[in-house]
């Protein structure tokens, strides 16, 4: 399958369904909520999808969690849970029309421990509950602009968009195989859906990075976008202030200078060393490279992502623009 490459313009754009992949550890969920909050803010009717058991986003705007059923975060931003579990009783309510027959096929022992380990039904209920939030919007709260997926780590998160795939390939007809390709031609459109990868600047996941860029890009032909690089550390000292720090070195042995000197040369060398990490991935990648500040230091969690948005709302859109 051959990848794509979004250009510019279309970069610019805001597509109706973004996911969010990477490796766990990276700041998926803060992100996903930092992007979410930068689009409402642009006056974008946005849902923000926690594709995980436990809710994670409501907490961080101190909002009580709904889990299925979205919850308002702030104007023009809601978020919301999707499991397989929800999902499945809501498409087999859909299709079998009464809640007495769904309870018979869908909720009887057998059948619950069968859906589950049929390759690609768990997921691809969860995806279609996905894409159907993104064009169909929620019952009582109408359409959305955009609809933002903090998706599984890495292989789970693959496996989740990859499901309409493995569908297609291994049924061959009736109601699944068909949803299947109409979810898989949503996901491999441009116009509506886009994946970004999220990265910090460490060995282990850079190169996971690279592993999902050839799953989703190269093996899926998925639409990428950029790559989000969390957790950049900005400290360092340039060349001449290095060359000058070493000079201070020789010379005062003041016990508090000398802490103040190995703090600064360590801080150097993590930025160096993160720097070139970056310059790796990006000759092997051909995707735009997003560097967000570290903002850990920060103790409170919307603290977080609102400096993250604006980072995110400076660089994404008013840098293409």
């Amino acid at each position: 399958m051959s990848q794509q490459i979004l250009d510019a313009n279309m970069l610019a754009t805001v597509p109706k369904l973004t996911f969010l992949v990477g490796k766990g550890g990276v700041g998926r969920t803060t992100l996903c909520a930092s992007l979410g909050l930068a689009a409402s803010r642009r006056r974008l009717r946005t849902l923000v999808v926690e594709v995980s058991e436990r809710q994670s986003i409501p907490e961080m705007f101190k909002v009580q969690a709904m889990g299925y059923q979205p919850v308002q975060l702030g104007e023009n931003l809601w978020t919301c849970r999707v499991t397989w579990e929800d999902a499945i009783k809501e498409y087999g309510l859909m299709k079998l029309r009464f809640k007495a027959a769904y309870r018979l096929v869908f909720e009887n022992p057998f059948m619950r421990r069968l859906l589950p380990a049929v390759p690609g039904v768990a997921e691809i209920v969860a995806i279609g509950k996905i894409i159907h939030l993104a064009t169909d919007g929620v019952a009582g709260l109408g359409q959305f602009d955009t609809v933002i997926v903090d998706s599984p780590a890495t292989g789970h998160g693959i496996s989740l968009v990859a499901a309409p795939s493995v569908v297609v390939q291994t049924v061959p007809a009736g109601p699944m195989a068909e949803d299947a390709k109409r979810l898989l031609d949503l996901l491999k459109d441009p116009a509506f859906s886009r994946f970004q990868i999220v990265s910090i600047p460490e060995e282990m996941p850079i190169s996971e990075t690279l592993e999902l860029y050839d799953s989703l890009a190269v093996n899926l032909g998925l639409p990428l976008g950029q790559i989000f690089m969390n957790q950049v550390y900005r400290y360092g000292l340039d060349s001449r202030q290095a060359e000058a720090l070493s000079a201070l070195s020789g010379i005062n042995k003041t016990p508090g200078v000398c802490s103040a000197i190995y703090a600064s040369k360590f801080m150097t060398l993590k930025s160096d060393f993160q720097r070139d990490l970056i310059v790796k991935l990006a000759r092997k990648v051909p995707l735009p490279i997003i560097e967000l500040s570290d903002v850990r230091s920060e103790r409170d969690a919307f603290t977080r992502i609102d400096l993250l948005s604006r980072q995110l709302d400076a660089r994404v859109w008013r840098e293409e623009r």
